[in-house]
């Protein structure tokens, strides 16, 4: 996946997305992705940025829940506020 260099992944509303539209918990996030815990989760929708792998599994958990695109995956501006 390839994203511009002034944005990034909004990892809070992935997991947003994942927890309010679709029913899942943090554990349940941590538990599909596999290696991480509750609080690792917490921690992304808190602003820490997961590492590439795990990122990715995250993504593909989003794509798979939602039947939405990669490219269609929430971004924001690097520097922007809400980054």
């Amino acid at each position: 996946m390839s994203i511009p260099s002034d944005e990034k992944i909004n990892w809070f509303r992935i997991i947003t997305d994942l927890c309010s539209s679709h029913g899942y918990t943090h554990q349940d996030i941590a538990t599909v992705i596999r290696g991480v815990s509750r609080s690792t989760v917490q921690g992304w929708k808190q602003g820490a940025t997961p590492r590439y792998e795990e990122g990715q599994r995250l993504i593909d958990l989003w794509i798979q829940v939602t039947g939405k695109s990669q490219e269609t995956v929430h971004k924001v501006k690097r520097y922007s506020h809400l980054a």
